[in-house]
This record gives structure tokens, C-alpha cells and sequence, in this order.
């Protein structure tokens, strides 16, 4: 009986010592597996825990923001002529007039509405439809492609436009001083192409053969389209590349930008009852060349100015823009009168004249937005020219 007693007891002193040993050896593994956790998995976190920390302390950069345009100022007013200035109060003038003098701005100003629904005046950055008076930015174009050897005036039309009717006797310069003879386009209220509104003047054929003056807004569409087909580029892309951004001008464009602009003018024809109604105007895609420009005073200025100072053409150039074609008097662009260079543009709503000396000393910028308050412009541009002399 002791003897079992005593067995007993040793089994259970052996399995004790088992149990110990058994949690000796799982805390080993235990310790082992936190050994191999800390080695391995800690370092990479307390790296980027570190990057983390490291990010959160490193200064931020402030952004860097685009830099701004500079803003452009407008224009200021001049009126140091009181003469002319109370002469285009008194005849109801409504537009922007600028005269120039012997090295001087003396008027840049407008006057009255440029929008009579919002009453929205008009001033020295007002841009206006030029109409007819684009055609001086063709010619300039044309001779500047004659002074760099892409055309000769005298060529005919059919060396550039093969189809064209009667292309191998009318010649660029018959373009140019309008004495093509040709019947030319209608415009209608529907966009067209270059292309086929060329196709168009093609068809309509001739009326007469080439040497009598007949004026044709056609025939500046198609000296247009010669600058393009010459060039290889779009028409507005050239002509600001080498007439706009020479002269300085920075508001003017084609009628796709016109509403664009800061200051557009509204158009307006007086009714027989004495009110004001915008008139109807064709898509200006239908005067292509000829009549979907559009200017602010100071730029038509600058442009005349540009031409008189030779950085468009040159003297030959600038001979043969201002020598008539004909006995209307009509050169190039520009009608050479006696004493000054004009042109002259209607579109429905709007009056332009532009006038300068033959020596550059005067310059006469007359843009209006209502069509027929004024019968002559002409007779104003010459009283202008009276008012300096005085």
C-alpha cells in the first residue's frame, strides 16, 4: 500500500516537471517569434512610420501659381481739338474718332451709345466692322507676297486658280483695282467656305473683258484666297502674323472673334419713324476678303501709320497700292485722291472712313455704328481736314 502511495506521488512530481518544462519551451517559442516579428516586420514599419513623420515635419512648398497677364489699360480720351470735337457733337456722330497730327493724337474719343439697349457707351477701344476698308489688309497682303517672290501682279488670275473664267486674261492687279469684269457672288445667310464660295464667283462666269471699272467685292475674295493657297496658311493667321502684330494692333480680327472682344459695338440704321433697328446682317462667311473684319480706331490708325512709315511694304509697294487703276481713282485698297489716301466701308449698321496725307502727317479715323445718320462721310472727313488747317 506504500508502496503505491509512494508511486503515485512520483507521477505526479514527473508530470509537474513535464508541465514546467512544456512552458519553458512555448515561452522559447514565443520568444523566438517576437525575435523574428522585431527583426523583419518592425524595422520596414518604423521606417515608414519614419517617412511619415519625416513628411509631416518637412516644410510644404507653397504652389507656385501661373503667372499673370498683365492687365491691359484702355485707352485713354483725347480731345485737345475742340473744334472737331464739338463738330461731331453737333452732326450726331456715334462711333470713335481719332485724328492725328504732325506727331500727335489730338482726338481719340467716342461718342454716344455702342449699345443702345444697355446703354453701354462707346470709347477709344470700341471695335467696329470695317466693311470695304479690309480690302487695304488684302492688297497689303498680296504685295507683300509679290515683294518675297510668291506672285507677280501682272500674272493672271488662271496661274494660281486654273478654272477660273477668263483667268488667263484678268490679272491679279485687274483684282485689285477692280476691273476683273467678273459677275461675282450674292451673298446669302448661310455659311460657306472659302472653297466654295470661290467655286461660286467661278461659276457666275464674267460680264465683260478686263480693263473697266466696276467695283466687285469679289474680287478681294479671291485675292484672299490667293494669299492663303500662297502662304499654306489661314488667312487670319497670316494676316496677324505680318500686317496686325507688325503694325501693333491688338484689337482687330475676323467676325468669329468679334463678340470676343471687350468692347464690341452693336449696329444700328435709323427708321423713317426716327427709331433705331439693327439691320440685317448675311453670315459674314459670305464676305470672305472682303467685309468680316473688324478694328478698333487706334488700330485702323496704327495700320495707316505702319503703311506711311514702310514697315508693311515697301516704297515699290507702296507706289503701286496708291497709283489708281482707273479714272475712279481706286488703287489698291485705297482710293488716291489729291491730297490724302481713304477708304471707305459699309456693312448694315455700321460707317467707316479712314483717311491719311500722302505724307503721313495727318491721319483721319472716322468708325460709326449706325449706318445712315451721316449722308457723306466723305464731306466730314473733309471738314475735319478744313477744322486742323484752320
Amino acid at each position: 500500500m506504500a508502496n503505491q502511495q509512494m508511486s503515485r506521488s512520483s507521477k505526479r512530481r514527473n508530470k509537474k516537471k513535464r508541465d514546467f518544462y512544456i512552458g519553458i519551451g512555448l515561452i522559447f517559442v514565443l520568444l523566438v517569434v517576437v525575435f523574428v516579428a522585431v527583426k523583419w516586420i518592425t524595422p520596414a514599419e518604423l521606417e515608414n512610420a519614419g517617412e511619415k513623420k519625416s513628411a509631416e515635419k518637412a516644410p510644404v512648398k507653397p504652389k507656385q501659381e501661373a503667372p499673370k497677364k498683365p492687365v491691359e489699360k484702355e485707352t485713354a480720351t483725347v480731345a485737345d481739338n475742340k473744334a472737331i470735337d464739338e463738330y461731331l457733337e453737333s452732326i450726331g456722330f456715334s462711333g470713335t474718332a481719332l485724328v492725328y497730327r504732325e506727331g500727335k493724337i489730338v482726338l481719340n474719343k467716342g461718342y454716344k451709345a455702342a449699345n443702345r439697349d444697355t446703354d453701354v457707351t462707346n470709347t477709344p477701344d470700341t471695335v467696329y466692322y470695317i466693311g470695304s476698308s479690309q480690302k487695304a489688309v488684302i492688297a497689303t497682303a498680296i504685295l507683300q507676297l509679290e515683294e518675297h517672290g510668291k506672285l507677280n501682279v501682272n500674272d493672271s488670275v488662271a496661274t494660281y486658280l486654273p478654272d477660273f473664267p477668263n483667268g488667263n486674261r484678268i490679272t491679279l492687279r485687274n483684282l485689285l483695282n477692280h476691273t476683273s469684269g467678273i459677275v461675282g457672288h450674292t451673298e446669302e445667310n448661310v455659311k460657306i467656305t472659302p472653297e466654295d464660295l470661290i467655286k461660286d464667283i467661278e461659276a457666275q462666269g464674267i460680264k465683260r473683258q478686263p480693263g473697266k471699272w466696276d467695283y466687285n467685292d469679289s474680287n478681294y475674295s479671291v485675292l484672299a484666297y490667293i494669299v492663303e493657297q500662297l502662304s499654306g496658311e489661314k488667312l487670319m493667321t497670316y494676316v496677324q502674323k505680318n500686317i496686325f502684330e507688325p503694325a501693333g494692333m491688338k484689337h482687330s480680327g475676323m467676325y468669329t472673334t468679334f463678340d470676343k472682344e471687350k468692347k464690341p459695338s452693336v449696329g444700328y440704321s435709323i427708321q423713317k419713324d426716327g427709331t433705331y433697328k439693327t439691320p440685317y446682317l448675311p453670315d459674314l462667311s459670305q464676305l470672305y476678303g472682303c467685309g468680316d473684319m473688324y478694328m478698333s480706331a487706334t488700330d485702323m490708325y496704327l495700320f495707316d501709320r505702319a503703311l506711311s512709315e514702310r514697315k508693311l511694304i515697301n516704297d515699290t509697294s507702296f507706289e503701286k497700292m496708291f497709283t489708281a487703276g482707273s479714272a475712279s481713282g481706286y488703287g489698291m485698297g485705297f482710293y488716291a485722291d489729291p491730297g490724302s489716301y481713304n477708304s471707305h466701308g459699309i456693312l448694315s449698321g455700321w460707317n467707316v472712313s479712314n483717311s491719311f496725307s500722302h505724307s503721313g502727317k495727318t491721319v483721319v479715323v472716322l468708325l460709326s455704328n449706325i449706318q445712315n445718320n451721316i449722308k457723306s462721310f466723305g464731306k466730314v472727313n473733309n471738314r475735319i481736314y478744313q477744322l486742323l488747317n484752320n
